[in-house]
């Protein structure tokens, strides 16, 4: 490791701060951060340890990875996709809360002299500025202005000075250090995950955070998208943007995870909410390819004065598709019958069958099916849970849309439980909106191709029928896996009932024999 930043990122500090379960992370984690670093521009690396020496002598190594983030906007972002992560140490949780909106550092001049050169005159476009600017982010700063003849106000959002180039570096840096992981897997003990293919998906969808003429863009998709929602506020832009420059609607309000409703019956509401709008609706959706939010960190949803949920920073979308949604459908069809064969040929088809571990694969599944039985709803959640495993110990590797997907979820995850709301919500929202939909579509099912999966639910009345006849079989793998998990419980006590083997006859890969 580089010595500059070997007081800094000390492995047994980096263990106390991550979850339990992830502390052996903690040396490549370490590892991956040093050469990120060390392959910074000097003038950025003197920027980096200055901004650690201003800290108090005695700051919490939190506090000291928060000011990491702040110096880097590729960390910048990374920390508030972390921010509301439950797992996570809580100090530090707060700090990287403070990334998702904060102070304005760039000048008043600077922010100035940029639009001018963006837009000319101020005055001539009959706008005037209403310093101080009242956010920054890792890529741009927003100042309000306000219409001469009165109109609605705004905001502009401005790209950083030279954000671009240095955001360009950094992504350049995250694809190496990718590289080099996938050299080190054996000495540092992480899987095999194909590090450089991963982080160069996560570089292609970060370097939309400063192409704003895209943003400006996905806001009038999502304006059309949430058109019929009354509680969502998507802002609305005004004619005078450029490639550097975002014109809009301000938003008045305060972060959802600020709000201020007492009773509980609102918080659930609020939480439905965000649950419904940001993950329901695009999965549910009835357009081919459903647009949805790639970056919902509480410093990008807001309760307006108003009540409605407004949705901010549109840089970073994806889309979900034909396939993924009919594939989302198909692997919870496959843990509602426990049917592993048929949730291996959906990953299968989803992957690249030619790096698959499929071996690996059935014991994923496997181990996703256990928890059916004992008693879990085969949601999102559980369906995301087993796509990460699978990637982690199968080598599965999805499109980049449905990486960012999961990423999206993760971060809505944390966001609902600060709102208030306990575990499971994200699933029964789901679960509503497909019911609803379910019953909007049923009258018109009787006049539908049975193969057909042009619908909400991207279910086929041929899906349907044969979850109805699978009911019988669905109910001996039940019993037949509980009566194998019972027996491998008792196997792992030192009551070895039934010899290994014989439960392996049985269809269920024994992880002791692997």
């Amino acid at each position: 490791m580089s010595s500059p930043w070997e007081s800094l990122l000390d492995e047994s500090l980096l263990q106390d701060v991550l979850p339990r379960d992830s502390a052996h992370f903690a040396r490549p984690i370490r590892d991956a951060l040093a050469m990120f670093l060390s392959g910074l521009p000097d003038e950025d690396q003197r920027g980096v340890l200055r901004a650690q020496a201003a800290l108090p002598p005695d700051a919490s190594f939190s506090r000291r990875l928060g000011e990491l983030a702040r110096s880097c906007p590729v960390l910048h972002k990374l920390g508030q996709i972390l921010a509301r992560d439950q797992r996570l140490d809580p100090e530090l949780r707060r700090q990287f809360r403070e990334l998702e909106s904060m102070a304005p550092t760039v000048p008043l001049k600077k922010i100035e002299e940029l639009l001018t050169a963006e837009l000319g005159p101020l005055e001539l476009r009959g706008v005037a500025l209403k310093p101080p600017a009242i956010a920054e982010a890792s890529v741009a700063v927003v100042i309000p202005f306000a219409h001469k003849g009165g109109d609605q106000p705004g905001v502009f959002k401005i790209l950083k000075p030279g954000i671009e180039a240095r955001l360009a570096r950094e992504l350049s840096l995250l694809e190496q250090v990718g590289e080099s992981l996938d050299d080190r897997c054996d000495d540092l003990q992480i899987p095999h995950l194909d590090y450089r293919e991963s982080f160069q998906q996560v570089r292609e969808k970060l370097a939309d955070e400063v192409q704003l003429e895209n943003e400006q863009r996905h806001l009038r998709q999502a304006r059309d998208f949430y058109a019929n929602e009354p509680d969502v506020q998507i802002p609305a832009l005004y004619d005078y943007c450029t490639a550097r420059v975002t014109a809009m609607e301000r938003v008045t309000g305060d972060k959802v995870t600020s709000h201020r409703l007492k009773q509980p019956g609102g918080r659930r509401r609020l939480a439905a909410l965000l649950a419904r709008t940001l993950i329901a609706r695009p999965v549910f959706s009835p357009a081919d390819s459903a647009l949805f939010h790639g970056d919902p960190h509480a410093g990008n949803l807001f309760l307006t004065d108003e009540g409605r949920l407004a949705i901010l920073d549109w840089s970073l979308v994806g889309r979900l598709g034909e396939t993924e949604r009919i594939a989302v459908a198909q692997l919870i069809l496959g843990g509602v019958t426990l049917d592993a064969e048929h949730i291996a040929a959906v990953l299968e088809d989803l992957g690249d069958p030619e790096r698959l571990n499929r071996a690996e694969l059935r014991f994923v599944i496997e181990r996703r099916l256990k928890q059916i039985r004992r008693g879990r709803f085969p949601g999102l959640n559980w369906l995301i849970g087993m796509l990460d495993d699978a990637t982690q110990n199968a080598r599965l590797r999805v499109g980049p849309d449905l990486m960012l997907f999961r990423k999206s979820l993760h971060s809505l995850e944390g966001v609902v439980a600060e709102v208030g709301e306990s575990d499971g919500l994200l699933d029964r929202a789901l679960l509503s909106e497909f019911l609803r939909h379910f019953a909007q579509e049923w009258p018109g099912r009787w006049f539908q191709h049975p193969l057909s999966r042009r619908c909400a639910t991207r279910l086929s009345n041929l899906d349907l029928t044969r979850t109805f006849w699978s009911g019988p079989a669905a109910t001996a793998r039940f019993w037949t896996g509980h009566t194998i998990d019972i027996l491998q419980t008792l196997q792992r006590r030192g009551s070895a009932v039934v010899p290994q083997p014989e439960i392996a006859k049985r269809g269920e890969p024994c992880p002791s024999s692997r």
